[in-house]
């Protein structure tokens, strides 16, 4: 088995643990010995090339403001504040309403509520396996000659042909 492009990377790098593996397996294997000698002269050719300053900087257009959250108008802010309140007075005057009624209603109690999902699941569980796919008619088979039939799927296929053919002369005109 040879060594995959990875394990060459990371053994140039000296970041493998287990280097006496890879040395024993590339003292072994020629192929994997010619991949890496190609490697190490092309990480040395790309060392050697010289370093080029870019004719404009581009750290200016990545650099942080200062402001990492922009601020909305303050006209919205304002709007946003003033609907919270008027939702929260509108609460608190509606409260004594809503409290006079909750003694009216009647909420059921947990098994309640858990007998009536209950119940719905197995109707709807009961529906569903009672299901009967309606019996379709048997249709006689039909007693046309191949020949009968050959031609008029020769016929419809050149009448659609002929169609689009009249379509896309059409378009590209």
């Amino acid at each position: 088995m040879h060594l995959t492009d990875e394990q060459l990377n990371e053994y140039l790098d000296n970041e493998i643990p287990d280097r006496a593996d890879i040395e024993s397996h590339l003292a072994s294997c020629a192929d994997c010995a010619a991949r890496l000698t190609v490697l190490q002269s092309l990480f040395a050719e790309l060392d050697s090339l010289p370093d080029i300053a870019l004719s404009t900087n581009l750290a200016v257009r990545f650099a942080s403001t200062g402001q990492l959250v922009p601020q909305l108008p303050r006209w919205l802010t304002l709007t946003a504040t003033l609907q919270a309140a008027l939702a929260l007075i509108a609460l608190v005057a509606a409260a004594p309403f809503v409290m006079n009624l909750l003694p009216a209603i009647e909420t059921p109690s947990f098994t309640e509520i858990f007998f009536r999902i209950q119940s719905q699941w197995l109707n709807l569980f009961t529906t569903i396996t009672n299901y009967q796919l309606p019996n379709l008619p048997t249709l006689p088979p039909l007693q046309i000659p191949t020949l009968t039939l050959s031609l008029a799927l020769a016929g419809a296929s050149l009448l659609w042909l002929v169609g689009n053919g009249l379509l896309l002369r059409k378009q590209i005109r």
